[in-house]
């Protein structure tokens, strides 16, 4: 049972229905807090015996209590350069998209250039919508706009002016610019490596308005119980806007920034981005660590970028490539582990996976067991060969994402017509658990995360019950009795939990594993409170569970309830030494 330290603690939470996520000890019914550890998880009387005489003492009424939810992989950062610009209010509506173009524009005529998003896939015809669209509501000044997946933008005839593309710019297997049918000049969409191509030809965006639109942002996330999130991006000011809300005391959670290097959307020149990594522990603050690389292996299928075992369809002898020749990959991924910094590596097609694995085992090789996390992301076609590659190495983790395991019909689309039937056998989840599980011979020690890819993915909102649901359905959750993807490979709820907790720790790399992901004397206090327990919910209405409340360091970030957090629950709400439930 959890242990009793002679300290006083902060806070007791007791009458809990708390699932741990600790194979050792996986329910408690009570948690005592110290300073935003946990000292006790345990029972009410182990968690009782740590009251003093300003301890707070919360009585949780019967509510389920688990481990705060992890995401591995999604992107908050750029999201909030987009929302501190332009946000449509209809990403559906061509129409509405110019008007609010237009109204943005006259609202900030001192902007030196219009950056948002994002608009969805199926609204333009061939997803490629035209500068001349942009160009007759705004033609003074460079508009990007990124679309839905994030791996394609918007711009008119300034930006592509500004960045000296013209009808003379040749493409390239990942610089793409999709062309006039007539003239062949570039038409207004750019995809891949095209994006970086405009973004650093632009002004760099002001900090300040991206810290408050990441507030906004993050405190988002706190209401669907996330207390931490890899964001599979960075770059100096992103990242810096997030250590400003760190030290006004104004960051609700926990954020594990990837670099971004040779990625489409890379907003430094390579030379100064590789300054900035090899600066990267000078952007540490309490909440924020900067402590990988996001690196792009190969593209994805709907722009025919994604390296595969067999043709694409319609497309014979052609299967893609690698993003890079996969010796120079090798020798990247090294550095940056001899710089102490994991890697994130983007992987969609099964050949790239097929390669990967064994690039990764060679790195390892190399740099011994206890060298920087490598992480294998979003393995989509990855096949059981490469799993049981990496599941023999040590300091790898995977994750699964965007947490679209359900044939959702804008995927369907634009992913499954260059692939054709293998579009069937997206996402081996089961596979790679069992791999997992018998190399490490230890009943759920998989260090397997998921990823929402929010908000370059069709993910809405940062439901993490509604992910949830999909990979252990395989179907939609709004629609659950819908259409399957790849039915055979759908995972436990218990799996999907320890995905979104412990597995999702792995993934953060430095030992993170050891402080989260799980209820445990010692490591810190982050957990969530939810309406109701889910392994007694119909597993077709997990989707609509509710957040009750998010703690962070012991912290309260969210509750739904009182609308209030921290020194105002304090304050206002707590008294030392006596009980609160959780009901109004």
């Amino acid at each position: 049972m959890g242990q009793v330290h002679a300290q006083s603690a902060d806070t007791v939470y007791i009458n809990g229905k708390i699932y741990t996520v600790n194979e050792a000890q996986p329910w408690a019914e009570a948690v005592a807090i110290n300073n935003g550890i946990f000292e006790v998880v345990g029972t009410n009387d182990e968690a009782m015996a740590a009251v003093g005489d300003t301890t707070k003492i919360i009585d949780l009424d019967g509510a389920f209590v688990m481990p705060g939810l992890i995401d591995v992989h999604a992107h908050p950062l750029s999201v909030g350069i987009d929302r501190a610009n332009l946000s449509f209010s209809d990403p559906t509506n061509v129409d509405t998209m110019l008007a609010d173009l237009k109204a943005f524009a006259e609202a900030n005529p001192d902007l030196q250039v219009i950056r948002g998003g994002s608009w969805n896939l199926g609204v333009f015809a061939g997803d490629s919508p035209t500068k001349d669209l942009l160009d007759a509501v705004v033609s003074d000044r460079p508009v990007y706009l990124v679309s839905q997946t994030g791996h394609s933008a918007w711009v008119n005839s300034k930006a592509l002016e500004n960045a000296g593309v013209t009808g003379e710019t040749e493409n390239t297997a990942t610089i793409i610019f999709d062309r006039d049918n007539v003239t062949g000049d570039p038409s207004g969409t750019v995809r891949e490596f095209a994006m970086g191509v405009i973004l650093q030809s632009l002004p760099e965006v002001a900090i300040e308005p991206v810290a408050e639109a990441q507030a906004g942002i993050f405190a988002e996330w706190n209401s669907f119980g996330f207390t931490s999130i890899k964001a599979a991006e960075g770059h100096p000011v992103p990242v810096g806007a997030a250590n400003i809300l760190d030290r006004r005391g104004d960051l609700t959670m926990r954020i594990f920034a990837s670099w971004d290097w040779r990625s489409h959307y890379m907003e430094q020149s390579a030379e100064k981005q590789a300054e900035t990594i090899a600066d990267w522990e000078s952007y540490k603050s309490r909440l924020v660590a900067p402590n990988a690389v996001k690196m792009f292996f190969d593209g994805g299928p709907d722009s025919y970028t994604a390296f595969l075992l067999e043709d694409y369809e319609g497309r014979s002898g052609f299967r893609g490539q690698t993003n890079l020749p996969i010796e120079q990959f090798e020798a990247e991924v090294l550095d940056f582990n001899r710089k102490g910094l994991g890697v994130i590596v983007h992987v969609i097609g099964d050949a790239g996976g097929r390669e990967l694995a064994k690039l990764f085992k060679r790195v390892r090789e190399e740099m011994g067991p206890d060298g920087p996390l490598l992480h294998f992301s979003h393995a989509w076609m990855t096949r059981p060969e490469e799993f049981d590659v990496l599941a023999d190495l040590e300091g790898v983790c995977m994750d699964f994402s965007p947490a679209l395991a359900y044939p959702a019909a804008e995927i369907e689309g634009s992913m499954a017509p260059p692939v054709g039937d293998r579009y069937q056998t997206f996402f081996n989840v089961v596979d790679s658990i069992k791999a997992f599980q018998t190399a490490r011979a230890i009943d759920m020690s998989i260090p397997i995360g998921f990823g929402s890819d929010w908000a370059s993915a069709l993910i809405p909102d940062p439901n993490g019950f509604h992910q949830m649901q999909a990979w252990v359905m395989r179907t939609d959750p709004e629609n659950p009795s819908g259409p399957a993807l790849n039915p055979t490979q759908a995972i436990t709820l218990e799996e999907a939990i320890y995905g979104f907790t412990q597995g999702g720790a792995h993934c953060l790399g430095q030992g993170w594993e050891d402080k989260l992901g799980s209820l445990e004397a010692r490591k810190l206090a982050d957990f969530i409170v939810l309406d109701s327990n889910p392994f007694e919910t119909p597993i077709e209405n997990l989707w609509q569970t509710k957040i009750e409340r998010t703690v962070v360091d012991g912290r309260v970030v969210y509750d739904r309830t009182l609308d209030i957090v921290d020194d105002l629950i304090d304050e206002e709400t707590f008294n030392p030494g006596t009980r609160y439930t959780t009901e109004p």
